[in-house]
């Protein structure tokens, strides 16, 4: 039996007053996270690229978000970034409000500084990176040191976050791998103190990603104040085809697959994650919230404004990397873990 037109738009009419709620159902992803605020802990201090990679973030994720709930970076410096890991994974409320952008050693300080670690890197739920990082080794020019070679000669200080992170653990590589002149000193709360304690002659050199030398200090290298002297990542960058790789210093195999393990910080690069047990439908927003933030063209042009390089990697790319850095035989741990700790 056919209906009649005004019956047809009675009925029609009825759905178009119904509330939205009734019509259709709500999104409870939205319906969570509209008015909320989203705490990102950035594991080092102000000024530094962490902070400003956190700050830019901050301003554009929300939007992605299913009731476009704010973000607001909140440092937590200590221990090479440690600090900030242990706290989101023990501490951190386990309902999406809390997220984090860890240090690129995040996996390597697992394994490495494992008994200061209390978190399991591979329960970390990964959103994805902004870029992937190759570390560079650079050193004052007033030190007469102008290449790696001439480390082996002249003894030269080097400033560190602390035993969990890159500042620390790439100039412990060099040490182990050949009898190089390098003396660190740790306990500097991020980049920016480094780059104060460099100017100031406090320290010689430290390893940054090149990515934030160029940003915060390309003054440097145009004048010549600095000089690069080892490269920490798989390949060169191509603005520094003359500057040896760690990898390439490594002799023996030993060494070679060592080495490989302490570059494995380029695939984690500058990532987001959030602490195990956020509910799946909420990574899933949030995971696609973060593609959509790398791909959309205000971000990327504040991003390159600041002068940052964008190399993404979305949530699972990373968390495969993460699993296959940290999948290590206990032997080969074990003497990580004891070649790491000599060389400090």
């Amino acid at each position: 039996m056919r209906m009649s037109t005004s019956r047809a738009l009675g009925v029609a009419l009825t759905f178009a007053l119904l509330p939205v709620g009734v019509a259709t159902a709500a999104d409870p992803v939205e319906e969570f996270y509209k008015g909320k605020t989203i705490s990102s802990i950035v594991p080092f201090g102000p000024g530094g690229g962490y902070s400003i990679y956190n700050q830019i973030m901050a301003r554009h994720l929300g939007k992605f978000i299913p009731g476009q709930p704010q973000i607001v970076p909140q440092h937590m410096p200590g221990a090479g970034g440690i600090v900030a890991s242990n706290h989101l994974y023990n501490v951190a409320k386990r309902d999406g409000l809390v997220m984090a952008m860890v240090s690129d050693s995040v996996a390597l300080a697992s394994v490495i500084d494992a008994d200061k670690i209390k978190y399991k890197v591979n329960e970390f739920v990964w959103l994805g990176a902004i870029e992937r990082v190759n570390n560079v080794l650079a050193a004052r020019a007033d030190t007469g040191v102008k290449s790696y070679a001439e480390l082996r000669d002249k003894e030269v200080v080097v400033g560190a976050s602390g035993p969990g992170s890159p500042t620390s653990m790439l100039p412990a590589l060099l040490r182990w791998m050949e009898p190089v002149k390098l003396k660190t000193v740790e306990g500097y709360e991020g980049i920016n103190p480094m780059f104060t304690a460099l100017e100031r002659n406090e320290i010689s050199a430290m390893t940054v990603s090149w990515t934030i030398f160029k940003t915060l200090r390309k003054n440097w290298f145009d004048t010549g104040f600095v000089v690069p002297l080892v490269q920490f990542g798989s390949v060169k960058e191509k603005d520094l085809p003359n500057v040896v790789l760690a990898n390439d210093i490594a002799k023996t195999p030993e060494q070679k697959a060592v080495s490989r393990f302490m570059a494995s910080n380029v695939d984690v690069g500058r990532s987001f994650i959030l602490p195990p047990g956020v509910p799946a439908e909420r990574v899933t927003a949030l995971r696609a919230a973060f593609d959509r933030m790398v791909k959309d063209a205000a971000f990327v042009a504040e991003i390159e404004k600041a002068g940052f390089q964008l190399s993404p990697a979305t949530g699972a790319e990373v968390q495969e990397a993460v699993a296959q850095a940290t999948k290590l035989d206990a032997g080969v741990v074990e003497a990580i873990k004891g070649i790491i700790a000599k060389a400090k």
